[in-house]
């Protein structure tokens, strides 16, 4: 699984004062052409009113674990699909973000503690590269 951390809850969670993971993710697999930030930001419908983010950032910092059968992931369909969710963008309310160019399936994600062996990448125009991995007690930079 996957989720883009926004650039201001980068130092929070590398500092340890950040250690969960929750709301709209994203598997891997479902994102893996989707090799540039300005992708990723239009595929995950990441450019809505109040978000930090917009097609023009050089770079991400993409937030990757591997799911547990303890982990509890929720399509978030909308009344207009039969769900009950009422929720406000990045939600579409179909199962899926509203991109038109890339079919990528929605999750949503109640709080959950970050697992050991997560990872941080760093994504730019440039290519993606390891950044840091979670050992379950802090976060280790890249050697």
């Amino acid at each position: 699984m996957q989720k883009v951390i926004p650039p201001r809850l980068l130092v929070p969670y590398l500092a340890g004062q950040r250690t969960i993971i929750s709301g709209y993710v994203y598997r891997v697999q479902d994102c893996s052409r989707l090799s540039t930030p300005e992708q990723i930001i239009s595929a995950l419908d990441l450019t809505f009113e109040g978000s930090e983010l917009n097609p023009t950032v050089p770079e991400l910092y993409i937030l990757r674990w591997h799911s547990r059968e303890t982990d509890v992931y929720v399509v978030p369909y909308g009344p207009h699909m039969g769900g009950d969710w009422n929720d406000s963008p990045p939600f579409a309310g179909n199962g899926f973000t509203t991109s038109r160019q890339h079919v990528v399936p929605q999750f949503h994600t109640t709080p959950m503690p970050i697992p050991a062996g997560a990872e941080i990448r760093h994504l730019t125009t440039r290519g993606e590269r390891h950044f840091a991995e979670y050992d379950g007690l802090t976060w280790r930079p890249a050697a």
